[in-house]
């Protein structure tokens, strides 16, 4: 299996047509979230401030923040959504969120229904096809939403090609034990303004990227396989299957076998 943080990649993603009395809150979630509204209205708390959003509108947030939002009562929502992280997530949030505002109101003809439409048809089944399309119809979707917006200036968020070299060495060395001394002698710099540059750019050290990379291949190997924790544990570039699990937990909230529970269960429990 190709390492998902090597691309976009899905979390979850769905429809739902909600009730009156449905709402969301939290924080402190490692994703980030995509709303669109096929009809209804509803609400969102996020950042200080507080939304209406209607039919043809959407929003991007980071749930690292805290949010809240809810379906109105007499008008309740009918949404498409997506959780989704990997790539170049970070910069392409950073970017959308020069906007004043994480709603964006679409054209009438826009494809982002369709784009959601396509994301819950891929994941019906998952295959060696999944991984790469789901991260160009989510690189899709987050062009979409940057059109809609006015971005002061873009330069900002450019990531030198050398970081993301590193990136991808980083990817695809998640077995390996690549040490910021290594990167500093490969790329001829001084380590401590290689970890400042990549922080700068991309929002993270690398060594948190890598541990985020490693939490999120595990993720997936939980969800999609019946591996047992240990070859996870090793898949992941992580030998000891006691820190795996520490790690996970400290970083998910819930133990890997919870995390699998939690995710192989009824149909039901999957829903946004």
């Amino acid at each position: 299996m190709v390492a998902k943080s090597t691309y976009f990649y899905v979390e979850e993603v769905g429809y739902f047509k909600t009730r009156s009395t449905y709402f969301t809150e939290r924080e402190n979630l490692n994703s980030y979230l995509i709303i669109f509204v096929l009809s209804g209205k509803g609400y969102l708390e996020y950042k200080g401030k507080s939304y209406t959003i209607y039919k043809g509108q959407g929003f991007l947030i980071d749930c690292m923040e805290y949010q809240y939002y809810r379906a109105d009562a007499k008008d309740p929502w009918e949404i498409l959504w997506v959780h989704f992280n990997g790539g170049t997530s970070y910069g392409y949030y950073q970017q959308f969120s020069k906007n004043s505002s994480p709603l964006c109101s679409f054209e009438e003809n826009t494809i982002v229904p369709s784009i959601l439409h396509e994301l819950i048809s891929t994941h019906q089944e998952i295959n060696i096809r999944t991984e790469p399309l789901s991260s160009k119809l989510l690189l899709d979707l987050l062009t979409e939403f940057l059109f809609t917006i006015n971005i002061p200036d873009s330069s900002e968020t450019f990531v030198p090609e050398y970081i993301k070299r590193i990136m991808k060495e980083l990817d695809r060395g998640l077995q390996e034990k690549i040490t910021l001394d290594m990167l500093a002698q490969k790329y001829s710099m001084n380590k401590f303004h290689l970890e400042k540059e990549f922080k700068k750019f991309i929002g993270i050290s690398p060594n948190e990227y890598v541990i985020s990379n490693r939490i999120s291949l595990g993720k997936e190997l939980l969800k999609y396989s019946d591996l047992p924790v240990s070859e996870i544990s090793f898949k992941t570039g992580i030998d000891n299957v006691s820190h795996f699990i520490n790690l996970f937990k400290n970083r998910e909230g819930i133990t890997p076998l919870a995390f699998r529970k939690k995710w192989q269960g009824p149909e039901e429990t999957k829903r946004k």
